[in-house]
């Protein structure tokens, strides 16, 4: 009879991809409130706030490592 040890099982969400994606909703927050207070305008909010946080998850996920 062998005995085996138990495979451990995955965490689903990993610690490193919430620290990401935490970073990067505090980065596009910064961002969105910036772009709100200089030019008043909610379209652009968004569009500034999303494309700050779709810039910082990548060299976030590249900078952390794995």
């Amino acid at each position: 009879m062998s005995t085996s040890s138990p495979q451990p099982t995955p965490e689903p969400f990993p610690i490193r991809w919430a620290v990401i994606l935490m970073i990067a909703l505090v980065f596009a927050t910064i961002v969105g409130m910036l772009t709100y207070l200089e030019t008043n305008n909610w379209p652009a909010t968004l569009l500034a706030a999303l494309a700050a946080a779709g810039t910082a998850v990548p060299v976030l996920h590249h900078l952390l490592g794995t």
